[in-house]
């Protein structure tokens, strides 16, 4: 599939972005072991999976697991970052991306093959990564960004100018995600 026309999608680099990770993980990590929807696999790079907000982080985090114990809340911790630079993305979200044979299967499927070849092609294409809706919200409200990079940190997020925030999961975004999607924390005993 040649992408040269391909829907375009631009992240503003001034433009804060989020995810939930484990607390003894690196935000910054690039999944490049086929384990993530759109890891561009045999490239040398992978992709760090981001959302347009909070909410959309944490119900890719937590994703259909509607009961989490508090300890597992605890020992993640939400990141933003603001990248401090545009990137082009393909946007797989675009109604013209049908043009391409690109549905909405491409970011809910439970098969990655197609994805993680489509991201290979972007990257090649000369895409910084594809913008997407996040699977688990039924609403499909909530964006997602896959980012690509190479999978050491160091050679990543943000650039020069950008910015970033580490920090514990706030109160309000458990509850938010309780009201939107019906998480229950349970205490610890």
């Amino acid at each position: 599939m040649r992408l040269e026309r391909f829907p375009r999608s631009t992240l503003r680099g001034d433009r804060e972005i989020y995810r939930i990770h484990r607390a003894t993980r690196d935000p910054r990590w690039f999944s490049a072991d086929g384990l993530g929807r759109f890891d561009p696999v045999g490239t040398g790079l992978g992709a760090c999976y981001f959302a347009d907000r909070p909410a959309g982080a944490c119900v890719e985090a937590f994703r259909k697991k509607m009961l989490v114990a508090e300890d597992e809340v605890r020992e993640r911790l939400l990141y933003s970052v603001r990248l401090g630079h545009d990137l082009r993305l393909a946007d797989v979200t675009s109604r013209r991306a049908l043009q391409f044979g690109i549905t909405g299967s491409i970011g809910a499927s439970e098969n990655y093959t197609a994805s993680q070849a489509f991201a290979s092609e972007a990257l090649a294409a000369g895409f910084a990564g594809v913008r997407y809706l996040v699977r688990h919200d039924p609403a499909q409200k909530f964006f997602g960004y896959a980012l690509f990079g190479h999978p050491t940190p160091a050679h990543s997020l943000p650039a020069p100018g950008g910015s970033t925030v580490d920090e514990p999961i706030p109160d309000s975004l458990v509850e938010q995600a309780r009201r939107l999607f019906g998480y229950r924390v349970l205490p610890a005993p």
